[in-house]
């Protein structure tokens, strides 16, 4: 995804075709594996086994990152991060900013909806409850508890969402932007790989290639224009006329 087309007025065809082509490609290739890595139980039984009796900073950290309290602080810095962008990044006005932020929340709405919606039946065990020795945070820290296990873990919204604002950000909101929100993707994307929440292929497969999937079909789209269509038409009226000249 290059920076030299994101101002493409129309549809982008070969990138669309070539997307799509290697999401199937990898979708067919991973579904009789359940959408599984052949390391997906190496990865598991070493991250997991990290977590031991008298580790307690490293206990407590994992506790936390598997923590409401933590998915509701991710989504805080991922809007401060929208929000600093609209407001205070010049490189391009502001009914531009708010057209590419507004890209990414629609970006995100999609993805949860196909997430709860198309995925709703598929029953994709955690590796907590199907392999042993699981060794469950909650009987090393007292302070909190937080889930360790599902039956729907794939795929992973936390990866998906995180993916999605990398590819976002880099694309749309500049360097500096990207590289913040690439550490931040880690850091929100790996809490479930350690506490059994996630199989790697749940991240791998189902957040990365679900965020490559539902970008191309908004980047190599004419929907951009559709969101400045739609800013420039909420913007067209004072105050709002002002008030977006007073961010340029």
């Amino acid at each position: 995804m290059n920076n030299s087309d994101q101002n493409l007025p129309a549809w982008n065809f070969k990138k669309l075709f070539l997307g799509n082509l290697i999401v199937g490609l990898v979708v067919y290739f991973s579904i009789d594996q359940g959408f599984k890595t052949p390391w997906d139980e190496q990865i598991f039984f070493y991250l997991n086994g990290s977590l031991q009796e008298g580790r307690t900073l490293w206990n407590n950290y994992w506790a936390f990152t598997n923590s409401k309290i933590f998915d509701s602080l991710s989504g805080l810095f991922l809007v401060a991060l929208c929000l600093w962008y609209i407001l205070f990044n010049r490189a391009a006005c502001f009914q531009e900013r708010l057209s590419r932020v507004f890209l990414l929340v629609v970006a995100v709405i999609l993805t949860m909806i196909i997430i709860s919606c198309g995925f709703e039946l598929y029953y994709h065990q955690s590796p907590s409850q199907v392999l042993i020795p699981f060794v469950n945070i909650n009987d090393l820290v007292s302070w909190i508890e937080v889930k360790t296990g599902t039956r729907k873990s794939f795929p992973s919204d936390h990866a998906a969402i995180s993916f999605i604002s990398v590819i976002f950000m880099w694309r749309y909101f500049g360097t500096s932007y990207g590289i913040l929100v690439s550490f931040f993707a880690v850091i929100n994307a790996s809490p479930r790989l350690v506490g059994g929440g996630h199989w790697f292929g749940d991240v791998a497969i189902g957040g990365v290639f679900l965020a490559f999937m539902v970008t191309i079909w908004l980047i190599y789209t004419p929907m951009l224009n559709v969101m400045r269509k739609a800013v420039h038409w909420i913007f067209a009226k004072e105050p709002l006329v002002s008030f977006s000249k007073s961010w340029n």
